[in-house]
């Protein structure tokens, strides 16, 4: 067979049939006969007709696949690198989500490990789901609520006001911020005196949760006592620390909306009652989040808040009634024998350390008196709480409280403080008397033997020798 196509020396087209080039003499290069093909062995299938593709076999296949994931991871290690880029320069957007499959099974659920959390990654932690690592038992004497109530109206900065250098922005809040947490009316969820307990039993707890508050092991006690029960009605950003391998480990947490806590007198959350874990304020992140573990339905990552420390609380922490959406007043260390209190346009607080009964009675400017007799009057004065009445199952930290709910009247109110019975606690009965208009303190007077009132800061003290005290105060 002659080839076809050019002379190599002179470029000549070759002629058919011709053995040398015409152009120049040059000898025409030969074709060897294609090489028959070898003989198939003894039942093996005959090769594929001509233009269609071999059939692979099994570990072909798995070849081919594993170059296109190859391929494909390279696709999405890039689109990836992009994601991140955007979410980096794109400081409205402050956060995202990452899916977590599950990888072992712990308490969360999906298999998040909170002492392994990568760069920037958060942890959610549900109402009512079991801690991973926890310090203590189950510290709750109920299940946590959810807020279902409308809640008070507060501030909340935006997302893109700026917090501490590097941090992410998200909401920040006082602690001291009425309304910003939330109660059941003398119906707390967290046993102080039952983590206390446990803390005191094991050792080596009690050691990390103390070095976690920075406090002496010996102070526990101490520490826990001062701490008020609440509910947060947002979810809220904290350090969590579990307890594993015999320490302490911090890891950044969002907890939801209904968790009951125990804050200090700067309203800073410090403890989580179902798990003892001890919180402490967040740590800045120098990247968006990424928010890890069981996400609950009303989730959404712009309306999780920081609660930062301002001024400390002395009256008592305004919360709401998850019951009832009523703002109620909780006495800052609450225990479960200190009632909560109503408040209003005024609110007049008598309370004292002892079991002893004291009773509380405010005359208005129209002359009408509200007691445990009349426990209202046309002003609009309400006996709200009445402590200690007949010795019967007694307080030990005990209040009594009356309130104006709306506006009350404006002039001069007395106020008297009476000794009923000693009780089970015989001796002199120290006392505080407070005075509250739109929330506010007001200066009091009290009344010397002559019956002229002096400037007073509502503290006294009863006994069987001074059974009865009186002061004042003036609205308007």
């Amino acid at each position: 067979m002659n080839p076809t196509g050019t002379c190599q020396e002179c470029g000549a087209p070759f002629l058919p049939g011709a053995s040398s080039c015409t152009q120049c003499g040059a000898a025409l290069p030969s074709m060897a006969p294609p090489t028959p093909p070898a003989p198939l062995p003894p039942g093996a299938p005959p090769p594929p007709p001509p233009g269609v593709m071999p059939m692979m076999s099994t570990a072909q296949v798995g070849v081919q696949r594993n170059n296109s994931s190859l391929i494909a991871g390279a696709l999405l290690a890039v689109i990836a690198l992009v994601g991140i880029g955007v979410v980096l320069l794109n400081r409205g957007s402050d956060s995202t989500t990452k899916d977590t499959s599950p990888v072992t099974t712990n308490a969360t659920g999906d298999g998040t490990d909170p002492a392994k959390l990568g760069q920037g990654e958060v942890l959610l932690e549900p109402v009512n789901v079991p801690t991973v690592d926890p310090f203590t038992d189950d510290q709750r004497s109920a299940a946590e609520t959810q807020p279902t109530v409308s809640l008070p109206d507060i501030p909340i900065p935006s997302t893109s006001s700026t917090l501490a250098t590097g941090q992410v922005p998200l909401p920040q809040v006082s602690g001291a911020q009425p309304g910003l947490y939330g109660g059941t009316r003398n119906n707390q969820v967290c046993d102080k005196e039952k983590m206390i307990v446990f803390l005191e039993t094991h050792a080596d707890k009690a050691a990390a949760w103390a070095g976690v508050q920075g406090i002496a092991v010996s102070n526990i006690r101490t520490y826990i006592t001062a701490l008020t029960p609440v509910i947060l009605t947002y979810d809220t950003r904290v350090t969590n620390h579990g307890f594993k391998n015999g320490a302490a480990y911090a890891h950044p947490s969002v907890l939801q909306a209904g968790t009951a806590v125990l804050v200090d007198e700067y309203g800073i959350p410090r403890a989580k009652c179902s798990c003892g874990n001890p919180l402490s304020p967040p740590i800045p992140l120098t990247v968006p989040p990424i928010y890890v573990g069981p996400q609950w339905p009303t989730f959404t990552p712009t309306t999780i808040i920081v609660v930062i420390q301002t001024v400390v609380v002395v009256e008592g922490f305004t919360i709401v009634d998850i019951t009832t959406g009523d703002l109620i007043v909780r006495p800052v260390g609450a225990n479960p024998d200190t009632p909560d209190l109503a408040t209003g346009d005024i609110r007049v607080t008598l309370s004292w350390g002892d079991t002893g009964d004291l009773d509380l009675q405010v005359t208005d400017p129209q002359g009408a008196a509200v007691n445990y007799d009349f426990p209202t009057s046309a002003s609009g004065g309400q006996l709200d709480v009445d402590a200690n009445s007949g010795c019967n199952d007694p307080r030990s930290e005990p209040a009594e409280n009356i309130i104006w709910p709306e506006t009350g009247p404006d002039g001069q109110y007395i106020v008297q403080v009476t000794l009923y019975n000693d009780c089970s606690s015989p001796g002199p009965h120290p006392f505080l008397l407070q005075v509250f208009i739109g929330g506010q303190p007001v200066t009091m007077q009290l009344a010397g033997d002559d019956g002229v009132f002096g400037p007073s800061d509502g503290s006294g003290t009863l006994s069987s020798s001074v059974p009865v005290m009186y002061f004042s105060f003036t609205r308007g």
